[in-house]
């Protein structure tokens, strides 16, 4: 149960220590007062995504912290004992956020994770606010509320660990393609594949000789014209071939006067020899512009080829030699993975068999539960002065083992409908369509009562859960409250007088000004006190002898029932 709560520097709070009893806990107050603080307070300690908004104005950081006592249910002893947190008879949960948006979070002083903390909570603390009636109008949590009523899960456990491996075969069935037609549908592609490279058969840098020879074909006669005038140059009359001759034969005739003229003259001949040599390499240069269209329609039809398989396979021809590689040893992979599949496939198989009896024996574990929780249900709201109101659990038809696959999750095939209708003669429609946020309220109330008996959760916290109630229905639903207090500690935070006259523990919640700043405090109320608020809530003066009196006869009614539970 939760003993303690010390609230410092939240919203309109500036220091607030609250003392909790056992059992029925009420906090009231003027509306506007502060009461939803308090309970965002405890939100925060135990969990909620913090917002650093609720810091009080002229702070830098607010702190919250939760003392907890024995007895401690065996998820929170072994959670406490994976952490390494030593407790004896208490556990104290502080949580701080500082305006710069640091936190410091710790269980008996000891530093954890956010996420450890609210998995602690969900054992600590069940807290519903008004948005819960938004969730309970989700058919989704419907399957939830079923499943609390379950106590042997050990079908539960094993359907989860098949689905866990169902989940591992459809990983490897999907990195082996799947099925056998994928496969062969893969296989005829990396086979087109590797025989479209292969034919063209490439040469590395091709493209870019081919790209040469192209640009070089495309300017084939100012090459010819070019290399034609050097030609000439070198090979007509008077040219350097001719005259280098000329110059070897005039100092050789007069060498023999100069002997020194030798060394020229050969070195001329060697001119002679390197012109001639030139000359022959242009006139083969020369020979080579002479080609035809079709050549240079090869060459361009060659290029568009190797341009295709860039498109497809790689940037470069290297990286079309890289995916032909790889593309063999998929194609290899895929070959020899055959076998890998048809094993997978056939262990599906079995395995969706299994599941499916199991799934089906979870459904009538459901519908069995179902038919337990529609009567419980149905004695709730009748108590709680809905008796013409009408409640049933639907159930989607099981599919057929063709299909199951197609419906199966983490829990089975079921998808479940709350139906309902409020009056009689009116017929079954969801939830969602046609209850009031009264008639909501009753509701989750009377489903909180059928659960108390079956979680193990030492609080449970209801912020006005009586919207929409009044008169002698508000006395039902201080009855209930009563009820879930004798099996688990209940802080409810309420405007109506009945609930305020069944409290234990009545605590009064009020906002004042002091030296212009405004705060929120609280007032353990003693018997007198509670008379009196008692008596404000139902309308009176809180000094009205009248009033005082209804609200004497009230709360002797209220302490009359709680004697009889």
């Amino acid at each position: 149960m939760l003993r303690t709560l010390d609230i410092q520097n939240v919203a309109l709070i500036d220091r607030l220590s609250i003392d909790f009893s056992k059992n029925l806990n009420v906090l009231s107050g003027e509306t506007g007062a502060g009461k939803s603080i308090i309970i965002d307070a405890l939100s925060f300690v135990l969990g909620i995504r913090a917002n650093k908004g609720l810091i009080k104005q002229g702070t830098d950081f607010m702190k919250v912290v939760a003392v907890f006592t024995t007895p401690f249910v065996l998820e929170v002893q072994n959670l406490l004992a994976e952490l390494d947190v030593e407790y004896e008879d208490e556990i104290i949960i502080s949580r701080k956020l500082t305006k710069d948006g640091r936190g410091d979070l710790r269980i008996n002083g000891n530093i954890v994770p956010l996420n450890v903390l609210k998995k602690l909570a969900t054992f600590l603390v069940d807290i519903h606010g008004q948005h819960e009636h938004q969730k309970l109008l989700k058919n989704q949590y419907h399957i939830e509320i079923i499943d609390n009523f379950i106590k042997d899960k050990s079908v539960f456990k094993d359907y989860t660990d098949k689905f866990q491996l169902l989940k591992e075969y459809n990983r490897q069935i999907t990195k082996l393609n799947g099925s056998s037609e994928n496969q062969a549908r893969m296989l005829d592609l990396i086979s087109y594949q590797i025989k479209e490279i292969e034919d063209a058969d490439l040469k590395l840098n091709e493209d870019e000789e081919l790209s040469q020879k192209k640009f070089i074909m495309q300017n084939s006669e100012k090459i010819f014209e070019g290399l034609s005038d050097a030609y000439n140059c070198f090979d007509r009359n008077g040219g350097l071939i001719e005259s280098a001759k000329s110059a070897n034969i005039s100092l050789n005739s007069i060498s023999k006067y100069d002997e020194s003229l030798y060394d020229l003259a050969d070195r001329i001949e060697s001119i002679k020899f390197e012109a001639m040599d030139i000359a022959n390499i242009i006139k083969e240069k020369r020979s080579e512009c002479d080609f035809d269209e079709y050549e240079f329609e090869a060459v361009d039809e060659r290029l568009d080829k190797i341009k295709s398989l860039k498109k497809k396979y790689g940037a470069t021809i290297e990286d079309i030699f890289s995916f032909l590689e790889e593309a063999k040893k998929q194609y290899d992979e895929i070959v020899n993975s055959a076998d890998k599949l048809k094993k997978y496939l056939e262990e599906k198989s079995n395995l969706l068999n299994d599941m499916f009896l199991l799934a089906e024996k979870i459904h009538n574990i459901r519908v069995k539960i179902a038919v337990e929780f529609e009567n419980r249900t149905n004695k709730e709201l009748s108590e709680l002065g809905m008796k013409s109101a009408k409640f049933k659990v639907f159930f989607r038809d099981i599919p057929s083992k063709t299909e199951f696959e197609k419906y199966l999750t983490s829990n089975g095939f079921d998808e479940i409908w709350f139906m309902f209708s409020a009056n009689a003669g009116q017929d079954l429609k969801p939830l969602s369509e046609v209850i009031s946020g009264g008639e909501a309220s009753r509701f989750m109330l009377a489903l909180k009562n059928i659960l108390a008996d079956t979680d193990n959760i030492s609080l449970m916290v209801f912020d006005e859960i009586d919207t929409g109630i009044s008169g002698e229905m508000g006395y039902k639903v201080a009855c209930k409250l009563a009820n879930i207090s004798r099996s688990h500690q209940v802080i409810s935070v309420s405007h109506l007088p009945q609930i305020c006259a069944m409290a234990d523990k009545n605590i009064f919640v009020k906002k004042q000004t002091v030296n212009d700043t405004t705060v929120v405090s609280v007032q353990d109320l003693d018997n007198d006190d509670t008379l009196e608020e008692i008596a404000r809530l139902a309308g009176g003066e809180s000094k009205n002898v009248v009033a005082l009196e209804h609200a004497k006869n009230l709360k002797a009614r209220c302490d009359t029932y709680k004697k009889s539970i």
